[in-house]
């Protein structure tokens, strides 16, 4: 089995470079990729670390870029990459990441005002940006129950959803304008590819009634080398649909669980909710195209 989508706590996971390796060990994962959000810094982390002493399997030096399509915050998923370069030129593109975060608040408390969600005047000086914004207003809103009017308590108490129907959604009422702030397609697409990466596209799915026009969009728009066909929220025949357009599109496959440690306790390394499981085989077109890690 293989994971090819995990965070650590260089970004948003709980995991430090050690246990992650532990973990996968346990789950005996033959090839992974950490993809933490916008660095790649577990891998210099992983140079002063004996890997073989806690790992015996391949990875794949992997990143998970922020990104937009049809204005709408997306991500990619670049594999193969030259971290150390990866690591100077995000620089250049992105803000870090509790600096950016603290941003996003400020513009999502104004929304939430202006539409009449009810806050404590002193949460903005509470947040310090490490915790998700989106799960940060979510639990300040769920203080007033009279928010309830405004937001059903079924968003309310589901973060992912949250995110995805209220705030990446141009359509949804605290939709929060980051354009300043994330870097177009292309310019995240060749900074994958000037370090020598592969580009992914990854859960296509969570993007709920967007999906289907930012897969078609991006399809004929950009180039990309492959799309991320098992992801721990997919339905078989979710997943089945993604394979026949790479199959129809001459596009590379992966798959992963999204694991975030302690951030994400129900989804597990390899297995997301407990059903999945990647198989090796849906790499055989591009796992000797890439540069391994170890």
């Amino acid at each position: 089995m293989i994971d090819l989508h995990m965070h650590t706590y260089f970004s948003d996971g709980t995991d430090t470079e050690i246990e992650i390796l532990k973990n996968v060990q346990a789950k005996n994962l033959s090839i992974i990729s950490i993809t933490d959000h916008n660095t790649a810094k577990v891998y210099e982390a992983l140079e002063n670390v004996e890997i073989n002493n806690y790992y015996n399997g391949r990875i794949i030096p992997g990143i998970e870029l922020n990104t937009k399509a049809l204005n709408v915050p997306i991500e990619i998923l670049g594999y193969g990459i030259d971290y150390k370069k990866m690591n100077e030129l995000v620089k250049k593109l992105y803000m870090p990441a509790e600096e950016r975060n603290k941003i996003e608040c400020e513009r999502l408390y104004k929304k939430c005002i202006d539409i009449g969600i009810k806050l404590e005047k002193d949460c903005l000086s509470r947040y310090d940006g490490k915790m998700f914004t989106s799960k940060f207003i979510q639990e300040e809103i769920k203080k007033f129950s009279e928010n309830e009017g405004i937001i059903p308590s079924k968003f309310l108490n589901d973060t992912k959803t949250f995110y995805r129907m209220y705030m990446s959604n141009p359509e949804g009422p605290l939709y929060v304008e980051m354009d300043d702030f994330v870097p177009d397609f292309d310019e995240a697409a060749n900074l994958v590819r000037e370090c020598g990466g592969l580009v992914f596209i990854p859960h296509i799915f969570e993007y709920r009634e967007n999906s289907k026009k930012i897969l078609d969009y991006i399809l004929k728009t950009y180039k990309i080398n492959g799309i991320e066909c098992f992801y721990t929220t997919f339905t078989k025949e979710q997943s089945e649909r993604l394979i026949e357009i790479c199959k129809d599109r001459n596009l590379y496959m992966s798959g992963g669980s999204d694991y975030h440690g302690k951030a994400k306790p129900n989804v597990g390394l390899g297995v997301g909710f407990g059903e999945m499981s990647i198989e090796e085989s849906i790499m055989d077109e591009w796992k000797n195209k890439v540069t391994y890690y170890k």
